[in-house]
């Protein structure tokens, strides 16, 4: 449990590439992730060009620290792979497992949504020329953490109810 309570999300990145072996690392926990259904209907992307980061953070303004960072991982899912209206779940379950693998590894990273916004997603699926059937999930960006920054302790337990809301 130790992981998921150091997981934090990452905005500044040292120039350190990410190495082969641990790119490989995280990509197979990602493909480890559940799906409904066992689809797996999730694919990846791996984006190291410069000028990729570029034309990506023109179109994602909350995304401007790739420009920084050696790499990203573009979420895709393919609608028809997966099951009835699970893809954003299944891919959700796969950029989580992306994120925590990276933190294992002593990688930073941020999850930067793509699905739920319209204009970013067919922005991103005409920038990688994706098929139709292929949905932009997230953009995860990776590398070493140029800051300093502990986890934050997002402990509630006002947040839990038991039974019933009330």
């Amino acid at each position: 449990m130790d992981i998921l309570l150091e997981r934090k999300s990452v905005r500044k990145y040292s120039n350190e590439d990410v190495e082969k072996e641990d790119l490989d690392y995280i990509l197979h926990a990602a493909m480890s992730a559940p799906t409904a259904r066992n689809t797996r209907c999730y694919s990846f992307v791996v984006l190291k060009d410069k000028k990729t980061h570029e034309k990506i953070a023109e179109i994602h303004h909350a995304a401007q620290m790739i420009l920084q960072a050696p790499l990203a991982i573009l979420v895709v899912g393919d609608e028809n792979v997966a099951f009835e209206e699970y893809l954003s779940q299944d891919c959700s379950a796969a950029t989580q497992n992306i994120l925590l693998a990276a933190t294992t590894r002593g990688y930073g990273s941020v999850w930067c949504g793509v699905y739920s916004n319209e204009k970013i997603s067919k922005a991103v699926e005409k920038l990688f020329n994706l098929p139709e059937n292929i949905k932009a999930f997230s953009i995860v960006v990776i590398g070493k953490s140029a800051d300093n920054n502990l986890p934050k302790d997002r402990w509630q337990p006002e947040k839990i109810k038991y039974e019933t809301w009330e």
